[in-house]
């Protein structure tokens, strides 16, 4: 009868060094090694070598998860323009309203001219909130990816020309040119390697290493963008619908000639503010590893283990009911209801 040899039962192997002057060596996939640093010739002995050639062979979660990553680090969202498409919604909305009120104010608009042109800015504001949707869900992606890839990164070389260190145990890592992800022959952790030096010290300095596979963090990611996803689009779908009454007041004289009309506020107030939680969505902190870490413990842990909530994108909710969540959005709706009365008046 045979037993199958797994992870758990190899034995671990000891860090290859130097037989001459102790230096940690590269395993490599060949009989012997020069020591770059006293040009002693070491040989590699059988097990280092098979065991380089089991940490070589991902399984294909894994494998899909460092295409994943790679796919998405390549993708730039530059923040002035997720800050940009994010507000672009509130402002078109707000400054539609008060440029309208202004104008008739100043007599440049009349009051029978003014639901048609507000309506116009109804219109544009579906296809502006969709384009923000859309930027938004590729900044939590990319802004995910980003500190995934800082927490798995190996840790730099020790020397110019020498290989990157594992993240975990520091010992040195035998990697191909096309490589993205290698796991260390000793400890067996995954580290990222598709970093240059500099990037690698940068983001090692403002990122604690990784508990979990890449896999695990990348499927956390992937989980966390649906649930944003269907969050985002959720409420796109809400701003749509809150928008039907609007327009219709705007292009039906019966209804923007009636003081019932006015009810129509209550709509335009919680249009406004879907409008602006884009606004603060867009100041909030990217995807963070703990925040990760938490998603890939949930599926394991008890509700009551997980009660604290931890600090990241999501951690916003919490002061969901602060006082300007509902003050700006009622300034805006009180410009609405004052070009409503406008356009009764005119009427």
């Amino acid at each position: 009868m045979t037993t199958s040899i797994t992870s758990e039962t190899r034995p671990r192997l000891a860090p290859l060094v130097c037989v001459n002057c102790n230096a940690p060596l590269v395993v490599v996939d060949g009989p012997s090694l020069v020591c770059r640093f006293c040009g002693a010739s070491n040989v590699i002995p059988q097990a280092y070598r098979e065991e380089l050639r089991l940490t070589r062979d991902f399984d294909s979660a894994t494998r899909d998860a460092a295409e994943q990553w790679l796919r998405l680090a390549h993708i730039k969202v530059p923040r002035w323009w997720f800050i940009c498409a994010a507000v672009a919604p509130f402002v078109l909305m707000t400054g539609g309203l008060m440029i309208l009120l202004t104008a008739n104010l100043l007599r440049v608009v009349s009051g029978q001219t003014l639901p048609v042109l507000l309506g116009y800015v109804w219109l544009i504001l579906i296809p502006v909130q969709l384009l923000a949707a859309n930027v938004t869900m590729k900044n939590i992606l990319v802004s995910g990816a980003k500190n995934v890839g800082a927490a798995f990164t190996a840790k730099p070389p020790s020397a110019p020309g020498a290989p990157p260190n594992c993240r975990q145990c520091g010992a040195p890592l035998s990697v191909q040119p096309d490589d993205v992800l290698v796991r260390c022959i000793y400890c067996e952790t995954e580290s990222i390697v598709q970093l240059d030096d500099s990037a690698m010290k940068n983001l090692r300095k403002r990122v604690a290493s990784a508990q979990s596979s890449l896999a695990q963090a990348m499927g956390a990611l992937t989980k966390h963008a649906r649930l944003a996803r269907i969050e985002t689009l959720g409420r796109t779908g809400v701003i749509a619908g809150l928008l039907v009454l609007p327009v219709i007041w705007s292009f039906m004289e019966s209804w923007n000639s009636s003081y019932w009309a006015l009810l129509i506020a209550l709509d335009v107030f919680v249009l406004a503010m879907c409008v602006f939680w884009n606004v603060r969505e867009a100041f909030l902190p990217p995807v963070t590893l703990e925040e990760l870490d938490k998603m890939i413990g949930s599926a394991t842990e008890s509700d009551d283990q997980n009660k604290a909530r931890v600090a990241g994108t999501r951690g916003w909710y919490d002061h969901s009911s602060d006082r300007v969540n509902f003050l700006i959005p009622f300034c805006v709706t009180l410009i609405f209801i004052a070009i409503q009365i406008i356009v009764v008046r005119s009427i």
